[in-house]
């Protein structure tokens, strides 16, 4: 009788521990509504509705028929010549017997309205505005 007194406290003391922690992993998992933050708590998020709010603003420049992409920062009056010359030196197409005026710069969202003039002037947003980089000889 002791001898099965001896094997039968230690498992019920395991499953009596083994109950414990799985009842005090519940609270990590977010079953205490108490812990979570209400939408008051939290820090309201400005929303962004399109359109161009800031002075410098980065851009992504690509070379779709490469595969090659690269950022760069720009204002509202940087030139689409300058981006085109600055863009190709990033992906290293910056070769001298290849003139910029090979290369058309086109807005993703506009893929037949080449860029010319500023960028300001092409429709820069705040976020996400990307130029395509073609090779064009003429």
């Amino acid at each position: 009788m002791a001898m099965a007194r001896a094997t039968v406290m230690p498992a019920a003391v395991l499953i009596l521990a083994l109950f414990a922690l799985l009842n005090s992993m519940s609270a990590f998992v977010g079953m205490q509504p108490a812990l979570r933050a209400t939408r008051s708590q939290v820090a309201m998020e400005v929303e962004w509705h399109g359109g161009l709010t800031r002075d410098v603003v980065e851009v992504f420049f690509t070379a779709p028929a490469q595969g090659e992409r690269t950022r760069m920062v720009v204002t509202p009056t940087t030139t689409i010549d300058q981006i085109l010359k600055d863009g190709r030196k990033a992906l290293g197409f910056d070769q001298e017997w290849i003139p910029d005026s090979d290369f058309t710069l086109y807005n993703e969202d506009f893929p037949d309205t080449p860029l010319k003039g500023t960028i300001g002037e092409c429709g820069l947003v705040d976020f996400g505005f990307e130029v395509h980089m073609y090779f064009t000889p003429k």
